[in-house]
Parts: structure tokens; C-alpha cells; sequence
């Protein structure tokens, strides 16, 4: 006997629906309260918002086509505008008519023959969005970067940086400033018989060089690393792909699929040194990381600050949401490695308020912090949910109020005017209200998070939930 699915999608399951609909003009908003007068700037958003190619669904929150979302803020008034990022890949799918390339979660289109033909994915640009040296960078790990005119968010095009990345080199999603000198560092992965790591140095005007390479002896998955003023460090978690990933190369399984969960390798990280490109290798137990918070020196120290879950049980999640099923995976939790000048590794969790998608102030970056943000998690919510802050001095959290039917992704920090605490900041981020059937954009005072937004902008759609985001002050836009 057939059972009615009674299930409506004023849920979660509302943010994993495609969205289609470009407003490339952009559009003025209403806002409900009071916007802070010194918010003038824009803030970038960017996720996957085509889930679904021609019919055919993507397995995997990771995989779907990437969308920039605009809110531009100037003296109390907001306009939104968001297009697609025009890759490659996108358009060769709509030319097509149909999907044809795979992606992290999900093997490419087609027979045999058609999926080793296109066994090597191409970038959805859909996890991070940077401005730097007047480039707007949409990014994704397993390819170069897509540039973006940072007022229409019209496609410029690949941007090989200073000509640094060839064709088959990737940089990461996750660059990380250094205030102290303007320039941007980031990292990529070199998969092949012999895995290495590639450090990148972008300077203040824009240029790009290869700083080092660093050779691994086996095929991590690494999603982001931590920048201290002297060095970067890599946490190499025990998820890998095999030595030989026949099934990866051929096309039957894609790169998520392919990867194997090794406690017993327990976890390494490798310190480099930023001007001399001298290593230090490290070992603890086990536990799988997507994201640093920050990292900074203590003498010969060096401390780094990161999200950890035990096991690999969120790997999971990424697939069953995209497939409209609850799952509960472990949760992370805000950890601190110490790096001992001796080779210890001390290890600690600093709060027991489970926390993602952590930002530090930015006048904190590459310092010691006093708070880290983040989104935890509410009832309504199985992967992302609500705004908090976590005061490292006690381990104790602030939580934004809010209903079950609503859930925030990532705050994003804005530095206040004058701000000489890390709690002096505006955060913004956007919350799906799935009973209005709406995405908004909160403004909270991150000193008090959890009491009302103190300004709500509602936007003309639901935004598919995104990854990452990044605040621009105007000043340094066109």
C-alpha cells in the first residue's frame, strides 16, 4: 500500500532546492529596523545553487553550479543583485542540454566511455569569494580561481595567478590574510603518484609565487590550512584516497566516494616556515577537520585554533541532505593544537558548544583571540542552525534567538568603526525562514548575539544554503 509523504518543504530541505533566477540589475531592498549607519560595503556570498542539471541531481551538497549573492550596504539602504558564476562547465552543460561532469560527491555523466572522458572534474566555483588587489576570485579547491566584476558579478574569466597555476594546478577555497603585510596565502593539492602540497604567496598588489612545495606520502583530503605571522600549517587528517584510486580514475567513483577513513593513522600536521620553507612534522590522534579559526605564535610555539569531529560521520550527511533525509552526524567542536618547540602536540576543546563555519575579528587574524564565531546547532537545524559567539576566556557561549524553522549559516564579522575588542563587530549572515519561505539577511551586534537583529533584509528568493562569505568595504571597490 502506497503511504501519502505528508512532508512539505517548510523545512531544511527548502535551502537544497535549485535556484535559477538571476537579478543581474540588482534591486533595492526593504529593511526591517535599523541598519548601522557605518556599514558601507558589500557582502559577498557564494554556494552551490544548481543542484539539479537538466533533471539530473547532484549527489552531494558540494557539487552544484556556483552562485555570487551581492547585498551592498550604503547609507541605510541595501540592493541585491546574484548571477551565476559563468564557468567553463556550466556552460558547456548548457550548450548540452544536459549534466556531464561529476564533481565531489558525484561521478560524471554517462557510460564507461563517456565518464573516463570526463574523469577530470571542472570547477562548479562555488565555496569561497575573496576580494583582493581589486580581484574579485570566486573559488573552489580542485581548480584555479573564476574572476568576477565586482559590481555586475559578471564572469571575467579563469585566472591562472601571475601565471603560477597551470591548467591542471588547483588553489584552495580558504586563502588567509596577513594584516601585517597585505599579502594573501593559500595552498593547493597536487594528487598524483607522488601527492604534494603547493604554498602560494599573493602580495598586496597581486602578484603570485610558488613559496614551496611540500611532498606528502599519502592523498589527504585537506580543505583548509592556518597562517601564523611566520608560518602555515597543515593538519593532515587520516581521510585519503587509496594509493592507486582505480575506480576514481576511471570514472565509477567520484573523488568523495573514493575516500577512506583511517583512524590508525591518527592525524599529522606539518608546520612550514614562511621564509625559509623549513618543515616540522607533528602526530596526534584522530579526528577529521574542515575548518581553521585562526593560528598565531607563542615564542617558539605555535598555537592553532580549528573545528574537529571525531569520526568521519559528517562525510555522510553531505550526501543524505541532498537526498531530503535527516541524518545526525558527530558534531565539531572548537579544538586547540599547541605545537610544542619540543615535537608535543597538546590538544584541547575550548568549548562544549559545538561549532561550524568559525571567524575570528579581523583585527585578531594571525594573533592570539578572545572570541570565535560560528553557527551551531538549534532543533530545526542537522548541519547548520544558529549564530554564536564563544568567549575562549571560560569556554561559555552567546546563541542568537531564534525559531526552528529558521536557520543561519556562517556569520561574517565586520570590524565596527574604532572597535578595540574582538567582540566589537557586526555579524551577518543568511537565514533561511522556511515558514515564510524566505531567505533574509540578519545584522546581529556581536556583542550580544543573542539578542534580536537589530536590522532583517528580506531577500526576493530562497538562497540555496551556501559555504562561505566575505565583507568589502566600499572604499575598496570600484
Amino acid at each position: 500500500m502506497l503511504v501519502e509523504d505528508r512532508r512539505t518543504e517548510a523545512d531544511w530541505r527548502l535551502g537544497f532546492r535549485s535556484l535559477e533566477a538571476e537579478i543581474g540589475d540588482g534591486v533595492e531592498l526593504a529593511v526591517e529596523g535599523t541598519l548601522p549607519s557605518e556599514l558601507d560595503g558589500t557582502l559577498y556570498r557564494i554556494g552551490p545553487a544548481r543542484h539539479d542539471v537538466y533533471g539530473d541531481r547532484y549527489r552531494h551538497w558540494f557539487d552544484g553550479d556556483g552562485m555570487v549573492h551581492a547585498v551592498r550596504f550604503s547609507g541605510g539602504r541595501v540592493e541585491y543583485r546574484n548571477r551565476f558564476v559563468a564557468t567553463d562547465k556550466k556552460r558547456e552543460e548548457d550548450a548540452a542540454g544536459r549534466r556531464i561532469y561529476g564533481g565531489f560527491g558525484t561521478r560524471p555523466a554517462g557510460g564507461p566511455v563517456a565518464r573516463v572522458r570526463n574523469v577530470l572534474p571542472k570547477s562548479a566555483a562555488n565555496t569561497n569569494i575573496v576580494f583582493h588587489a581589486g580581484k574579485l576570485l570566486a573559488l573552489w579547491e580542485a581548480g584555479r580561481p573564476w574572476r568576477l566584476d565586482p559590481v555586475t558579478l559578471e564572469t571575467v574569466g579563469e585566472d591562472d595567478m601571475s601565471g603560477v597555476l597551470g591548467v591542471r594546478k588547483a588553489i584552495s577555497a580558504h586563502p588567509k590574510l596577513d594584516r601585517a603585510t597585505g599579502a594573501m596565502w593559500n595552498f593547493g593539492v597536487d594528487y598524483g603518484p607522488r601527492t604534494a602540497i603547493s604554498l602560494y604567496r599573493t602580495s598586496a598588489e597581486g602578484e603570485t609565487v610558488l613559496v614551496t612545495k611540500v611532498p606528502l606520502d599519502f592523498a589527504p583530503m585537506v580543505h583548509d590550512f592556518a597562517l601564523t605571522p611566520t608560518k602555515a600549517v597543515f593538519v593532515l587528517h587520516p581521510i585519503s584516497l587509496p594509493r592507486v584510486p582505480v575506480a576514481l580514475m576511471t570514472g565509477r567513483q567520484s573523488f568523495g566516494d573514493s575516500l577512506r577513513w583511517e583512524p590508525e593513522r591518527g592525524t599529522v600536521i606539518v608546520s612550514v616556515d614562511r621564509a625559509t620553507g623549513e618543515r616540522r612534522s607533528y602526530k596526534t590522534g584522530p579526528f577529521l577537520t574542515f575548518h581553521t579559526a585562526n593560528a598565531w605564535d607563542e615564542g617558539d610555539d605555535v598555537v592553532v585554533d580549528l573545528c574537529a569531529t571525531e569520526d568521519d560521520s559528517v562525510m555522510k550527511l553531505f550526501y543524505e541532505v541532498m537526498a531530503g533525509r535527516d541524518f545526525v552526524a558527530s558534531h565539531p567542536y572548537l579544538t586547540r593544537l599547541t605545537l610544542r618547540s619540543d615535537g608535543r602536540v597538546e590538544q584541547r576543546r575550548l568549548s562544549d558548544t559545538p561549532i561550524e563555519f568559525p571567524r575570528v575579528a579581523g583585527r585578531a587574524l594571525c594573533r592570539p583571540h578572545t572570541r570565535i564565531y560560528g553557527a551551531t546547532f538549534n532543533d530545526g537545524a542537522r548541519f547548520l542552525g544558529t549564530p554564536a559567539a564563544v568567549d575562549l576566556a571560560n569556554g561559555s557561549s552567546s546563541v542568537a534567538t531564534m525559531k526552528a524553522h529558521q536557520i543561519a549559516g556562517e556569520p561574517v564579522p565586520v570590524t565596527k568603526a574604532g572597535a578595540s575588542s574582538d567582540d566589537e563587530v557586526w555579524l551577518l549572515t543568511l537565514v533561511l525562514d522556511a515558514r515564510a519561505g524566505r531567505t533574509e539577511v540578519w545584522v546581529l551586534d556581536g556583542a550580544d548575539v543573542a539578542a534580536p537583529p537589530v536590522a532583517v533584509v528580506p531577500l526576493p528568493h530562497v538562497v540555496p544554503f551556501g559555504f562561505h562569505g566575505n565583507w568589502v568595504k566600499a572604499s575598496a571597490l570600484p
